[in-house]
C-alpha cells in the first residue's frame, strides 16, 4: 500500500501535523493483522422428545361392534341384481342366505315439509341429495329407494335392509337428513304386508305400479 504510506508521511512531516502530534515514525515492520474468529453459535439443544400421548382408543359405532355375519352383502348384491326373477326366486333365496340376527329390512318414508312433493323433477333432487348424503352406508346396505305417486302428491320412499338389528349410527347420527324421515323396522317372515313389499320394491320398474302407487323414479343403493 505504497501511495497511503507516501500520503500518511506526507500528512505526518507538515508543520500543522507535526505541532499537534510530533515527530511520528512509521513501522519499521507491518503489524500482522489480528483475527478474530467468531465463535460459532451454539444450536439450541433440541428438547427432549415429549413422550408420546397415548392414542384414544376408537369408539366403535353400532355397526362395527357387532359381531361377524354369515351373509355376504357384496356377493349377494351381484347374485340379486344380475337374477332374472327379482321378484320370486331372487326373493326366496335372499331370505334363505339371510343372517336374521345380523340384519334388519327398513321401510323409509321423507316427511314432506309445505310444498314439497309437488313437482316431479324438485322432488327427485330432493332424494338424489339424501342418497347421496347416504354413500357411506352402502358398504353395509341394501336398498331400494324412489319416488312414488303422482303430481301433486308425490311421495319419496325405499326399502332397506341393514346391517345389524338397530338403525345404524351411519343414520341415525351421521346423516343430515336422517331426521326428516320416518323409519320402521319390517319382519317379512311375520308379515305378509312387509314380505310383500320387500318383493314389489326391489323387482318394480319406473312407470309399474307399485304398493298401489306408480313408480317414478327409482334407485338402487348397492
Amino acid at each position: 500500500m505504497k501511495n497511503v504510506n507516501q500520503w500518511a508521511e506526507a500528512c505526518y512531516a507538515n508543520a500543522s501535523m507535526k505541532k499537534v502530534f510530533g515527530t511520528v515514525q512509521m513501522c519499521a515492520k507491518p503489524l500482522k493483522p489480528i483475527v478474530v474468529v467468531p465463535k460459532k453459535e451454539e444450536k439450541p439443544k433440541a428438547a427432549a422428545a415429549a413422550a408420546p400421548k397415548p392414542k384414544a382408543e376408537k369408539v366403535l359405532d353400532n355397526v362395527e361392534s357387532l359381531p361377524p355375519t354369515s351373509f355376504n352383502v357384496y356377493d349377494f348384491k351381484t347374485f340379486f341384481v344380475n337374477h332374472p326373477d327379482k321378484k320370486g326366486v331372487a326373493v326366496d333365496e335372499w331370505f334363505k342366505m339371510l343372517d336374521w340376527e345380523g340384519w334388519a329390512f327398513w321401510h323409509f318414508h321423507y316427511e314432506k315439509y309445505g310444498k314439497e312433493g309437488t313437482v316431479l323433477h324438485v322432488t327427485n333432487n330432493l332424494m338424489g341429495g339424501f342418497l347421496s348424503r347416504a354413500e357411506h352406508v352402502s358398504k353395509y346396505a341394501f336398498a331400494r329407494h324412489g319416488v312414488f305417486g303422482e303430481e301433486p302428491a308425490l311421495e319419496i320412499m325405499g326399502v332397506w335392509l341393514l346391517r345389524g338389528t338397530e338403525m345404524p349410527d351411519g343414520f341415525a347420527k351421521e346423516h343430515p337428513q336422517f331426521e326428516y324421515y320416518k323409519t320402521r323396522k319390517m319382519d317379512p317372515r311375520k308379515n305378509k304386508e312387509d314380505e310383500k313389499m320387500i318383493r314389489e320394491y326391489f323387482s318394480v320398474k319406473e312407470d309399474e305400479m307399485c304398493m298401489g302407487m306408480k313408480a317414478q323414479t327409482l334407485k338402487y343403493v348397492k
